[in-house]
């Protein structure tokens, strides 16, 4: 699924020059944590950190990094 443009930051002075832990549950192909990630830092967020809890891997179809 296309996940462009479907995150924002309401709030953004809670986000404005902080560091932010985003915590995605299954990372697939990243676009879901990228786009949030990106709208993170759109709002002023100093750094995105990602963690991430489970992965697809190589086998499964991902592509190395």
């Amino acid at each position: 699924t296309n996940v462009a443009g479907a995150f924002e930051v309401k709030r953004r002075h809670l986000i404005d020059g902080r560091c932010v832990l985003l915590v995605d549950d299954v990372l697939t192909t990243g676009a879901t944590a990228g786009t949030c990630a990106a709208a993170l830092r759109r709002a002023g967020a100093r750094e995105v950190s990602v963690v991430t809890l489970a992965g697809q891997t190589e086998e499964e179809g991902l592509p190395a990094a």
